[in-house]
């Protein structure tokens, strides 16, 4: 074997690096090795790492009086569950600016990982955040926002990196607000809205429609298509001219709470039960839909997440997992179509939505390019409840 030579010049480099790792480590002492070498690499100049502070546990990176940027791990922001029924953690690193400079996996329970797919791709998954501002909107997969950030998902283990997606965003933003480097502008939360909960007359199906309480994105072949081009996906499955206006997916969704939305759509019986059953906080949303494309599909089977249907709010996402999900089979509105697939997902307390202000419904859509690889874009479906269902918080 042949042997390793280092210059003079090299081994200085070397000592120097391992005698700023040893000062770091008499910092922070409850910091594993593994996110001071982070913290290094990401700020080579860094002279003190600052204790945990605040509720989200964040330390300060600082040289001198200078603040270089911020560590935290996502664990002590949210902990939101992951294929695996588990959370996973990571180390976020953010510079004064919002920016996120560093992402990293430290721990996980993801069994697609553990047996099949590399653990590196995870990190080199993670490691695209690097660059982005912790206000951004990034999408896994291609959007049809065109100010949304797009990063490409890992094939085989989609759910996983939906869900890492949805961790570093939502903890980058959290703290990143709480530290002032940003302003929530179009994401402040007001006070939560009520659902009017007097009794209300049925509607039937068109009066849902016409006054927004129902909504609906439907979408045909050739849509589908030209969302694809420019990615390793284009020309996979393709409409010819003559069936491009093809349905491809007729989709509709509405908040069931209102009474006059639930009792109509469900039936009194059913109502009152699925009523019953939420928690204070919860709410319960119906989606309907027809066409080729299921809004379900299989894995929610497999791993109990739902990978094709999520909701958006104050650019949080809100997933479901099996245990939101509901199986609805008897509807009564009046003048309703028929429908291939229907169900219930009930969004928890912990999610935090408002039913008073708007959300969207985000379709993602998956095109095979390989075996197990893929490629993802996501289609959004706007949604408000009507005034009329909801009670406002008075001004203070």
């Amino acid at each position: 074997m042949r042997a390793l030579r280092f210059s003079a010049g090299s081994w200085r480099c070397v000592f120097a690096w391992m005698l700023l790792l040893v000062g770091l480590a008499a910092q922070g002492a409850e910091l594993s090795d593994l996110e001071r070498l982070r913290i290094a690499q990401v700020f080579p100049a860094v002279e003190r790492i600052g204790d945990p502070e605040g509720d989200y546990g964040v330390r300060r990176l600082s040289k001198g009086e200078e603040t270089l940027g911020y560590a935290f791990q996502t664990l002590s922001v949210t902990d939101i569950p992951a294929y695996s029924g588990k959370p996973i953690n990571l180390q976020v690193i953010l510079d004064p600016q919002a920016v996120i400079r560093d992402a990293y996996v430290l721990e996980h329970h993801e069994p697609i990982l553990l047996i099949g797919i590399p653990e590196e791709k995870l990190h080199a998954f993670s490691a695209r955040y690097d660059g982005v501002r912790a206000d951004q909107r990034v999408v896994v997969g291609r959007s049809s926002d065109p100010q949304a950030v797009t990063v490409d998902a890992v094939s085989g283990a989609t759910v996983t990196v939906m869900v890492v997606n949805e961790i570093v965003m939502r903890a980058a933003h959290t703290v990143a607000v709480a530290l002032g480097l940003i302003e929530d502008r179009g994401n402040v939360r007001p006070k939560p809205a009520q659902v009017r909960q007097q009794p209300a007359a049925t509607a039937s199906w068109s009066e849902l429609l016409g006054n927004g309480a129902i909504r609906r994105l439907q979408l045909s072949r050739g849509q589908i298509d030209d969302a694809f081009k420019g990615s390793e996906a284009e020309g996979i499955g393709e409409a010819d001219a003559a069936h491009r206006d093809e349905p491809f997916i007729d989709l509709y969704s509405a908040l069931l709470n209102p009474p006059a939305v639930g009792r109509s759509l469900l039936g009194d019986n059913q109502y009152r039960e699925l009523m019953a059953s939420l928690k204070p906080g919860e709410y319960a949303f119906v989606v309907l839909g027809d066409g080729e494309y299921s809004f379900k599909g299989s894995g929610y089977v497999r791993g109990g997440i739902f990978d094709r249907v999520q909701l958006r709010q104050f650019g949080d996402i809100i997933s479901f997992r099996d245990l939101d999900y509901q199986r609805l089979s008897d509807v009564y509105a009046e003048g309703m179509p028929e429908f291939r697939e229907m169900a219930i997902f009930v969004a928890r307390a912990s999610q935090r939505f408002d039913p008073g202000s708007p959300w969207t419904l985000e379709l993602l859509v998956r095109r095979q390019t390989g075996p197990v690889a893929g490629v993802f874009t996501s289609f959004e479906l706007a949604c408000q409840t009507p005034e009329e269902y909801l009670e406002r918080p008075q001004p203070t």
